[in-house]
């Protein structure tokens, strides 16, 4: 069947994207509310269009003045390009309009979320964005690197304990500020959405665009991208009550990816054998015996509960000792370890 897509509304309601007869949760008034909720949501993402906020200014901007410099990459739902405004250097993520208008709207409400996010310091900033006949255009700060192809760049080592506390830290206080202030999950936690700047700050990007924006079935991701997603939402029995805790298992997986090296189900040769493991195998593990500390171990084994109600959620995650060690870690430094990775392979 279709995925559906769950869209947090304020105050912490949520709903499945599709609305078909069985869904309409509360009776047809709440319905109406909710419906006038979104279209009020939408026009003001629609008036706020062609504004960029730059240095503290918020100006009018027209598509034109945007300067392309050159390609960044593709990601599973648009492609990333370097422009110039005014000066300012910016990735620009440009993705085609659908011809469905509740995906467009749902598109444009996660905009919504993007530019707000921005006083996050462990979210990508947003400037601003544009809205054209063909297409979205989101204007983002320039980041240097995403997690995914920092192991590539490594030749796939392991990253020393106390950076991934560190980098731990950063996605927790991102998801967690998701969740409190904008009442979203992200839904793509994975290491090519975990990006650092030169100074080494990790940042969170991606959240929202990525679920709607490609018709979200399992199985019509891109090729190659390997699923980080948890065991309840590949089960097609399942119901689609989402929540973070999905997250919070793909936090884990990617976690053990940076600690070994390598994607836990790498030894599989297809995704049907991976989506087997996921649901039917024992979850990912470390151990301290390959040199982990216990409460990293213990850490690892909370996120990647197979069950989601006994998997943790934010709150208790940022209270666990690993994560409390790695906020007193005042030693390592993510940036230092950031700039020898990219010196030593110059």
């Amino acid at each position: 069947g279709k995925a559906s897509h769950i869209i947090e509304m304020p105050g912490g309601f949520s709903r499945p994207g599709a609305l078909d007869g069985a869904q309409k949760l509360g009776g047809d008034d709440s319905m109406n509310m909710r419906q006038e909720e979104m279209n009020r949501r939408y026009e003001a993402v629609r008036a706020n269009a062609n504004i960029l906020e730059i240095g503290g200014k918020k100006e009018r901007a027209n598509v034109k003045d945007l300067k392309f410099i050159d390609e960044i990459g593709h990601g599973s739902c648009g492609h990333v390009s370097k422009y110039t405004f005014d000066g300012q250097l910016m990735a620009v993520k440009e993705m085609a309009k659908t011809t469905n208008a509740e995906e467009m709207k749902r598109i444009l409400m996660d905009l919504d979320v993007v530019t707000k996010a921005s006083d996050c310091p462990n979210i990508v900033h947003a400037y601003g964005y544009f809205i054209t006949e063909e297409k979205v255009m989101v204007c983002m700060e320039v980041m240097a690197t995403c997690l995914d192809r920092l192991l590539r760049r490594t030749g796939n080592s392991p990253v020393p304990e106390g950076i991934i506390g560190q980098i731990a830290v950063s996605v927790l206080t991102a998801l967690d500020y998701l969740k409190e202030k904008h009442h979203i999950i992200h839904r793509d936690v994975k290491p090519s959405n975990i990006l650092l700047d030169w100074n080494g700050v990790v940042k969170l990007c991606d959240f929202g665009i990525s679920g709607n924006l490609i018709q979200s079935k399992v199985y019509t991701r891109q090729a190659g991208c390997p699923p980080y997603m948890a065991p309840e939402r590949l089960n097609p029995t399942a119901p689609h009550n989402y929540d973070i805790r999905s997250d919070v298992w793909s936090f884990g997986i990617t976690l053990v990816e940076l600690a070994q090296g390598k994607y836990p189900y790498a030894n599989l040769n297809n995704e049907f054998d991976i989506f087997s493991e996921i649901m039917r195998g024992a979850p990912p593990t470390l151990s301290v015996d390959e040199g982990f500390s216990e409460e990293f171990v213990h850490f690892i084994s909370l996120l990647l509960q197979k069950e989601v109600e006994r998997r943790p959620k934010y709150k208790d995650l940022l209270n666990h000792p690993f994560i409390v060690r790695s906020k007193n870690d005042y030693e390592t430094d993510v940036g230092d370890w950031f700039t020898n990775i990219m010196q030593l392979q110059d």
